[in-house]
């Protein structure tokens, strides 16, 4: 791993640089300064009174976190990803021990807040010591040691043979145990055991000693840093991460981008260790739809941004369980849909062993957020036509890179991996590798279109030196990747893949894949969920009447006042609905719209005008009707026409949680709801019952008793329900009542229940909760 102009502690150990906290006498005559921690589990809010001269000795990190200033050396509080690049860019002092807080992981944004991988990676490699870590019981140790045993070791034992094509060859196969042993061995210190890397600090009786003279007390929901008897700093133990940026209402147009049919997305380049570069993710378009590969965490709204809806994407590659490749991975699977999980048994065995570990939550309950797609070596998995070929690569842990096949057209990208023969060699010949992996493992992918090769930091990655040697045509193919821009040697013929849509590497086949239109068309009806799960039947009409369409941005699809006479959905772009004049929603891609005017008979109620290049599909209201006619599908739409007019749209706004729902997710879940008028004083569930409904409070008001006592009153945008025994079907340990007479939308418990499976992001969100404000 390469060296960072970081500042170090003086040595070795752990007497980093003081940092001054103040005069004794500005501490005696400051006021109280209020530190607020949002509680993500119960939705409360954690306010702590310090002396306002202490707020000198620690500051919040960008990514989240907080870094605290002692006289022995900086603590951290709390390590979302990436936040050793906040300390890096910010040029402070390498904490000397860090701190996890009382939640590992933050269920609204799918991230962990123990990221202590790169942080122990940096003490171990480049400052020769060991990660102090502090945790508030041993229990919190064990879960730790669970998932640095899975990212520094990987998974115990062998693949199934069933992860491989029949027939292929032994002698191709990895040895992982031989493998992972060569890279665990370290020259001059032997064979690495966790305790090699990490220190732990256990909180004993609320208290953990971090060095002499500095302590952590857990006091309540609060961890106090204490400095040689003085309190420096007063922070929530549950850390919050910075709320995201919201890109749906932004008055700037998205930028306008039509994705190949093949081709490739850099969305990050880097590695873990560069403070101006994002790590390695990619977008691979294959028949104009992508599937991620290793995404960089925040990938949804970066590209939301930039006019990419989340429903372009359905499918995650997930190469190996790293914290620079995982971390946008978990995200993205707890988003909008379930999404298709592209990788080996082994892998996400792995996976879900340290994401349980991380999040609490059990495995199996994990396991259904996402749809998984076993991927077998040597055998194809079949994608719109194309097919993606996936190999086991040579890294510390297990890896795979994959091949895409589209048309006459290919695209490689390694994911992490030594390609470095004289290296690869010497494991030949001391026995690690088998004679056809070793020989796999040497010839390099320079068949390919285009090439995307890590060239990370040796001993676990690509030496830039090896690819240097590459014929130049094969340079001419190549883009580099784990790797920042300015270790790139100038003379080598070799160049870094440069991110972002405008530099989208385009494969355009000479010829498309055989269905390849019809395959595209059926892709983007199943982003519509009231035609997803439509007859194989119906889908064949849908294909006859459906017609494509371009159009340029200003461009009006449909006019207020006007007859409606198609049902459109939008495949690229974003089109604004615009009514009196006024703007009040934004689709994107796999949105619809059109369907209330058809079913209803009247006239278009609002203009939809393009604001930026669009292409739709069209189909015409008297198709679209006798389509839909007889099925469940036409009776939800009804439903969702009749609620429109009842608010709740607008309504969903002034919920935490239900306000970052996308535009899709938010039709969905209007297709779910019934207005219901509560009387006052009426009883909408109670203690030992089954529940069969949650609420979305309009203009009632409704209070809860519950075993803890008696909860603040709910009002507008309040959802309210016991939603484990909803999901379980258990009796209720609480009781609701309508105090104000008002609207209520109710949720029906297998409606619930359905929107949470399509939803499982949303579903954690909700996960052992009462209420969301």
């Amino acid at each position: 791993m390469e060296d960072q102009p970081l500042r170090a502690g003086s040595s070795p150990g752990f007497e980093g640089t003081s940092a001054s906290l103040g005069s004794a006498e500005a501490l005696e005559q400051a006021a109280s300064h209020l530190v607020c921690a949002h509680d993500t589990g119960s939705s409360q809010v954690t306010v702590v009174s310090v002396p306002a001269a202490t707020v000198d000795a620690w500051q919040p990190l960008p990514r989240g976190g907080y870094y605290v200033r002692t006289s022995a050396g900086a603590v951290q509080i709390g390590m979302p990803p990436e936040t050793i690049k906040d300390v890096m860019r910010l040029g402070l002092d390498v904490p000397i021990a860090y701190v996890l807080p009382r939640e590992l992981f933050d269920r609204r944004r799918g991230l962990s807040v123990a990221e202590f991988e790169f942080p122990a990676y940096y003490s171990f490699f480049l400052l020769k010591r060991r990660c102090r870590l502090v945790v508030l019981s041993p229990e919190y140790e064990r879960r730790v040691r669970t998932v640095f045993r899975e990212t520094l070791f990987g998974p115990e034992g062998e693949p199934l043979p069933s992860e491989f094509a029949e027939g292929y060859p032994e002698s191709r196969r990895p040895s992982f145990r031989r493998e992972s042993e060569y890279f665990r061995t370290v020259p001059g210190k032997g064979r690495l055991s966790i305790d090699d890397l990490i220190e732990f600090v256990v909180a004993e009786d609320g208290v953990a000693e971090v060095v002499p003279g500095i302590q952590v007390a857990v006091r309540d929901d609060v961890l106090v840093v204490r400095d040689h008897g003085r309190d420096v700093a007063a922070l929530g133990a549950t850390v919050t991460l910075p709320a995201r940026t919201s890109t749906m209402d932004d008055d700037e147009a998205p930028p306008s981008f039509m994705p190949p049919s093949f081709g490739v997305t850099v969305l990050g380049a880097s590695h873990g260790f560069d403070p101006s570069g994002k790590t390695t993710g990619f977008l691979l378009w294959m028949g104009g739809r992508a599937i991620l590969v290793d995404p960089p965490t925040d990938t949804t709204e970066y590209l939301r941004a930039r006019g990419v809806a989340p429903k372009t994407i359905d499918g995650v590659i997930l190469t190996h369980c790293h914290a620079d490749h995982d971390a946008g991975t978990f995200q993205k699977l707890l988003e909008e849909g379930q999404v298709n999980l592209y990788t080996t048994p082994h892998i996400l065995g792995s996976f879900l062993r340290k994401y349980s570990a991380l999040s609490g939550l059990s495995e199996d309950l994990l396991r259904r957020t996402f749809r998984f797609h076993p991927v077998r070596i040597g055998a194809p998995v079949h994608v719109r036509g194309g097919e993606l070929w996936f190999r086991y690569t040579l890294h510390s842990i297990p890896t795979i890179g994959v091949e895409a096949f589209y048309g006459n057209r290919s695209i490689s990208i390694s994911a992490d991996t030594l390609y470095d023969p004289e290296r690869v060699t010497a494991m030949y010949e001391q026995g690690i590798l088998d004679r056809a992996r070793y020989e796999d493992l040497v010839a390099f992918p320079e068949h390919h279109s285009a090439i995307l090769h890590e060239a990370g930091i040796p001993p676990l990655h690509t030496p830039v030196s090896a690819l240097a040697t590459l014929p130049d045509e094969v340079k001419e193919r190549l883009y580099l990747v784990h790797i920042a821009s300015k270790d790139v040697p100038p003379d080598s013929g070799l160049r870094a893949a440069r991110e972002g849509l405008e530099y989208t590497i385009r494969v355009e086949p000479q010829h498309a894949p055989r269905f390849g239109e019809a395959i595209e068309m059926l892709d983007i009806f199943s982003m519509v969920d009231f035609l997803r799960d439509l007859p194989m039947s119906r889908s064949r009409d849908l294909l006859q009447v459906a017609t494509r369409m371009m159009l340029p941005a200003g461009e009006k699809v449909v006019t207020q006042g006007t007859r409606g006479d198609s049902f459109y959905i939008i495949v690229h772009g974003t089109v604004e609905i615009v009514k009196d004049g006024v703007p009040i929603k934004r689709y994107r891609a796999g949105d619809y719209f059109g369907e209330m005017a058809i079913l209803l008979d009247q006239p278009r109620s609002a203009d939809a005008v393009c604001i930026s290049d669009v292409e739709l599909v069209a189909i015409d209201r008297n198709d679209f009707l006798a389509i839909l006619r007889g099925s469940e599908m036409l009776t939800r739409l009804e439903r969702l026409v009749r609620i429109r007019d009842e608010g709740a749209w607008e309504l969903l706004s002034h919920n935490s949680v239900l306000s970052w729902l996308t535009s899709a997710q938010k039709t969905q879940l209007q297709m779910y709801l019934l207005p219901h008028r509560a009387a006052a004083d009426e009883l909408l569930w109670d203690v030992g019952q089954t529940p069969d409904r949650a609420y979305l409070v309009d203009d009632a008001v409704v209070t809860m008793k519950c075993p803890e006592g008696d909860l603040k009153p709910f009002a507008c945008g309040a959802f309210v329900g016991e939603v484990d025994a909803l999901r379980s079907g258990a009796p209720s340990s609480s009781s609701a009542r309508v105090t104000r007479a008002g609207k209520l939308f109710a949720i029906e418990r297998a409606d619930l229940v359905r929107f949470f499976e399509d939803n499982p992001g949303v579903y954690l969100s909700f996960l052992g909760v009462r209420f969301i404000e």
